[in-house]
């Protein structure tokens, strides 16, 4: 009698098949890259730490720092998955204070990877070289070279070609790249860093205090714009800085909330700042803050997610009420014009509005206007006022706000992607940038140079605006150009940047009232309105146009 042996269909992966699925977990893009290494630079209690990258990362990564270094077998452990200096035992988790504990990072970078480590200890004379390729170790040796620690990391996702083509243009990773090298430059004003691109040094932030680390990287703001935030409770201590909400851009959505000097998105912790400033804050703004929250260890779970930017806090509640009491105090005892009842409840609406103002004295109309008709039999029209169109088409009668019609008319040509020609400015428009959003203008310079604006990044310090679209009224190149870089500060995802800039050009694009009108005129201006996806309002929301029924005017009349 034959006994089939039992078939086998579950076994262990390989290990580079296994370090190749951690590094999908924990590297995403080139600066995950950049986080890992940075985040290792600081728990060597490195000093100094120099940052470059070539073509967003995509080509190369290099880091370098003064710490402690690592012997020659630390170096070759160091790419070994689940080999870490951090921790021992489970009690080490529930006391960690280090960036890093897990030892993946390395071992990720190195499957996904060219990677070549130079380090010495600084008692030692000689340091040590090793060079990995893809998860195969391809040469150790020793080597002379500078006490700390090199990584150079190239042809990331060479090997996976999903992955490279997930990437997004050069100048977008570098935009990512520059939101995680601030992520850990504020919470560690202590130390140095420098970071550069393409060989360009765009950001050396000595050593100094939150307050100057903050205003170094954030040079468009002023001291006296910045809340200090200082507190010492039972569950936290926190200190840190509110952005005034004068000084707030109208569209930020940044805000930079640690636990622990580490970067985290709590959502519970981030709406309970949010519902304090809302009355504070125009439109959809969030409030920008630097706020630095010092939890006991054990009572915070930062293991939550392989990127280590979410935790569980033990005592949320508490903290999250304790956090708004702060943030309340610290903005009523700032120079701020408070909403009514502001102090006695946590408000989660927008401040009252402004007593009615009395009804203005209009003229009367004009009982001598007599009416145009247009070219079909059963149409009129009535100019009232210079701006408002009281148009008959056959039983309907219709009220418009011409200023509106206008500029939802301009708005839909101009989004609809048609190229559109630029007239030069005499005078080009000068405005100083940021390296983050010089990276962001320079995505952008193509699509709106087919839209008639022509602007030009210089040295990541200046944008120059050459051209605005034709017809566009030269005094308004300077409020576009404010527009455009607002726009670098919003999340991509997030935002439809030509349908925001189409409501500008509409805005400051049509002609103003008083309107004079024929009836050629009015019959374009109301075919061309009819052809708009959304006729009856302008581009900024406001009504355009009411039918006026016979049940409107007896319910105005009541």
């Amino acid at each position: 009698m034959i006994i089939d042996a039992p078939e086998q269909r579950i076994r262990v992966l390989p290990e580079a098949v296994i370090n190749q699925i951690a590094a999908g977990e924990v590297i995403l893009r080139p600066a995950s890259v950049i986080k890992e290494l940075v985040e290792n630079a600081i728990d060597a209690q490195a000093f100094t730490i120099s940052v470059w990258t070539e073509r967003g990362g995509k080509q190369r990564i290099q880091v370098t720092d003064d710490g402690m270094g690592m012997s020659p077998i630390d170096a070759e452990l160091c790419f070994e998955r689940y080999a870490t200096s951090k921790i021992q035992s489970i009690k080490d988790l529930q006391r960690l204070l280090t960036k890093g504990f897990r030892g993946e990072a390395l071992a990720s970078i190195a499957a996904v990877a060219e990677v070549e480590l130079f380090t010495r200890q600084p008692s030692r004379p000689i340091g040590t070289y090793v060079r990995i390729a893809f998860g195969k170790k391809l040469q150790v040796e020793p080597t002379r070279c500078a006490a700390g620690t090199t990584f150079i990391v190239q042809k990331l996702f060479h090997r996976l070609p999903v992955r490279r083509k997930s990437l997004h243009s050069d100048q977008t990773e570098h935009r990512y790249n520059l939101q995680e090298f601030f992520r850990i430059a504020y919470p560690h004003p202590e130390r140095h860093f420098r970071f550069y691109h393409n060989s360009t040094l765009l950001y050396d932030l000595p050593p100094s205090t939150l307050l100057h680390r903050i205003l170094s990287i954030h040079t468009d703001l002023k001291e006296e714009d910045l809340i200090p935030v200082e507190e010492n409770t039972s569950f936290f201590s926190i200190q840190g800085f509110l952005l005034s909400p004068e000084a707030t851009p109208p569209h930020n959505r940044d805000s930079f909330l640690f636990i622990n000097r580490r970067f985290i998105r709590h959502a519970a912790l981030q709406q309970a700042a949010y519902s304090v400033y809302k009355p504070f804050l125009k439109g959809e703004a969030r409030p920008l803050y630097w706020l630095f929250l010092e939890v006991p260890p054990s009572q915070i779970d930062i293991n939550v997610t392989p990127a280590k930017t979410e935790a569980r806090l033990l005592n949320e509640m508490e903290i999250r009420a304790l956090l708004q009491s702060i943030i309340r105090r610290a903005l009523a005892l700032a120079p701020l014009a408070l909403p009514q009842d502001w102090l006695q409840k946590v408000s989660s609406s927008l401040p009252p509005l402004p007593a009615q103002q009395k009804e203005s004295q209009l003229e009367p109309f004009a009982p001598s206007l007599a009416s145009v008709p247009l070219s079909g039999a059963s149409s009129e029209y009535f100019l009232l006022y210079g701006r408002y169109l009281l148009l008959r088409r056959g039983k309907e009668i219709w009220l418009i706000d011409l200023l509106g019609a206008y500029q939802r008319i301009l708005f839909e040509k101009w989004l609809n992607g048609a190229s559109i020609s630029p007239q030069g400015l005499l005078f080009p428009v000068h405005m100083p940038i940021t390296p983050l959003q010089a990276a962001k203008l320079r995505e952008l310079a193509l699509s709106l140079l087919n839209q008639g604006l022509q602007i030009e990044v210089r040295e990541e310090k200046e944008v120059v605006l050459h051209t605005v679209p034709a017809g566009l009224p030269f005094t308004a190149a300077a409020a576009i150009l404010e527009e455009i870089i607002a726009l670098t500060n919003e999340e991509e995802e997030k935002i439809n940047w030509r349908e925001r800039l189409a409501q500008h050009i509409a805005r400051y694009n049509v002609i103003r009232p008083p309107y004079t009108l024929t009836s050629e005129g009015v019959e374009a201006l109301w075919h061309d309105l009819n052809q708009c996806s959304q006729p009856n309002q302008s581009p900024s929301g406001r009504p355009i146009r009411f039918l006026l029924t016979e049940a409107m005017l007896e319910n105005l009349f009541r």
